[in-house]
């Protein structure tokens, strides 16, 4: 879905939202050999690009004081220089988590293969952080030789929320001509991005002292500051 205001009256956004679900055979990415002899469907779940909900909102508003603007218009040019000539913009992200598959370690079915854990109970932890993502203590190894029975993608991994904002100035000199200034904050909100761009996170391999854990994340809040010249 998509929602869109053109320019007008110093105000343009735009609302995209995507669901979807993503399901393929050895569902790692294009290059993975699925585990050979597995019974039907061992191979089948949501991808490694699965992701359930994905949500972008744009905007761009012109503050309304000062010279050509609705309010303040016949302001002085030395109030106009103060007031006048605003705009702020800011685009926001939403991302689902990537779907998650728990593995035994080793080549547990005799055949150089390994496969995945079982699972005996709820997964959901009540606070999930970077101590403990998920309920490692759910997930068991199957017996030799037997393949296990939790899926492929049966858990999200953290999305991301991301927010990047500006704060733009124009000092006019003539029409055409006029200075910039700009103060930009990526992750305006510093939040902590769990996961971004590790997709070996959180650990899923079971029986490990790091199982569940996460120890990456995105960047933090940064600034930058700029001064352009535009004639």
């Amino acid at each position: 879905m998509k929602w869109e205001r053109r320019f007008n009256q110093g105000l343009s956004y735009m609302v995209s939202y995507s669901f979807s679900k993503h399901i393929g055979e050895a569902a790692d990415d294009l290059w993975t050999t699925p585990t050979p002899f597995a019974p039907e469907g061992y191979n089948r779940g949501r991808t490694s690009h699965d992701r359930t909900h994905i949500l972008a909102i744009n905007g761009i508003y012109e503050l309304p004081f000062g010279k050509g603007r609705k309010h303040l218009n016949t302001i002085h040019p030395v109030g106009n220089a103060i007031l006048g000539g605003w705009q702020v913009s800011g685009i926001y992200n939403f991302t689902s988590g990537r779907p998650l598959t728990f593995f035994v370690p080793g080549a547990t079915l005799g055949n150089g293969w390994g496969t995945r854990a079982n699972m005996v109970g709820n997964l959901s932890v009540s606070n999930p952080g970077a101590e403990q993502w998920f309920n490692p203590t759910v997930l068991a190894a199957p017996p030799a030789l037997a393949y296990g029975s939790s899926g492929i993608g049966i858990f999200d991994g953290p999305a991301s929320h991301i927010l990047d904002t500006s704060l733009t100035k124009n000092f006019y000199f003539t029409e055409n001509k006029f200075l910039q200034f700009r103060w930009e904050m990526f992750n305006m909100p510093n939040h902590v991005n769990l996961c971004l761009g590790d997709n070996s996170c959180p650990e899923t391999t079971i029986g490990l002292g790091t199982t569940g854990k996460i120890f990456s994340a995105g960047s933090a809040r940064t600034m930058q500051f700029g001064l352009k010249f535009i004639f």
